[in-house]
């Protein structure tokens, strides 16, 4: 019987291994090519993409008025924002109640053929020409929330520890706690939802932020001023702050009565008829007090409650005490 070669048998194998060797050489270096080429076409995009891009009439005044930046500007323009009705506005839109107040949101889990692998811009298209203008604050808001979700982790941090030293500095600041309180009860990653929010907030509603967040959106806004000056003077978001405000002064006012009625009901007890006259006086005028302020109230709510009812459905204005 003859016997099999060894040797013969070793060269088979070893030219073997090289030749597997060399496919695989070759398949690292082609997926290494394609990685390269992809990344090399997706610069030459957004280098070129402002250049090619043709933006709608209603989207080119957005980004003029708001002051973007070619960053901001390739940000927005490429979350493709469309104009939406508010039936489709409460299906794609609605969120925490409260916490979001811009007429706008950033998606990309929209059911139909909205569906996107990135997030979209959302405006509500707004008829009323005294509510148009919060479509430039709220395009504003919405560009920074997605601003924020593409940093670096390491950039994420920082400005997020930037972001918690502002809230520190505004701690008796209603209206940021207000939204914190809403978003702590969201049951998502709560510390991380409030930077992002915030991050939106300070961007576009305050003016006296530190220098190093001044800083840094710079890079989105050329002339941020400007943008907060809309935010303030647009129609919907200059009643929202009144409501707000109001909403404090009624809680401060309420709080008072609160605490004169049971004051009140001491003196009944105890026979002490002269305080408890000398009391009911002051106690009708903090509520004639507190009931001038709900009417103001329930008058700026009146004026956009349809619009609201789209951010806070499940806001009930402050109702009248009898005295």
């Amino acid at each position: 019987m003859a016997q099999k070669n060894s040797s013969s048998q070793g060269k088979s194998g070893k030219g073997c291994f090289k030749g597997c060797l060399v496919v695989l050489v070759i398949i690292v270096v082609c997926i290494t090519g394609l990685e390269i080429f992809r990344r090399y076409a997706m610069r030459r995009y957004e280098e070129n993409f402002l250049k090619t891009y043709t933006p709608s009439a209603e989207l080119a005044e957005i980004a003029q008025k708001t002051s973007l930046t070619d960053k901001a500007k390739k940000i927005f323009y490429q979350a493709d924002p469309e104009f939406i009705g508010s039936d489709i506005f409460a299906t794609y839109c609605l969120g925490r109640n409260g916490a979001e107040l811009a007429l706008a949101c950033a998606r990309s889990s929209t059911p139909d053929n909205k569906k996107s692998s990135k997030p979209r811009i959302f405006l509500l298209r707004i008829e009323e020409p005294e509510f148009a203008d919060s479509r430039f604050p709220s395009s504003a808001h919405e560009i920074l929330h997605i601003a924020y979700r593409k940093l670096s982790t390491e950039e994420r941090e920082r400005i997020g520890n930037l972001i918690d030293q502002e809230l520190a500095r505004r701690q008796d600041d209603s209206h940021l706690r207000g939204i914190g309180d809403i978003i702590k009860t969201s049951g998502d990653d709560a510390n991380e939802e409030l930077r992002n929010e915030m991050h939106s907030i300070f961007g576009v509603e305050y003016r006296d932020i530190s220098s190093e967040l001044e800083e840094y959106y710079a890079q989105y806004f050329f002339d941020r001023k400007a943008l907060v000056l809309l935010y303030e003077n647009a129609g919907f978001e200059k009643r929202i702050r009144k409501i707000g405000e109001i909403a404090r002064q009624t809680k401060i006012v309420d709080s008072q009565l609160t605490s004169m009625s049971t004051q009140l009901t001491a003196y009944q007890k105890s026979g002490d008829t002269d305080s408890y006259n000398s009391m009911v006086a002051e106690f009708n005028a903090k509520v004639y007090q507190y009931n001038a302020k709900v009417q103001e109230g329930k008058k700026l709510y009146s004026d956009i409650e349809v619009l609201y009812a789209l951010i806070n459905p499940s806001y009930q204005p402050p109702q009248e005490k009898t005295r």
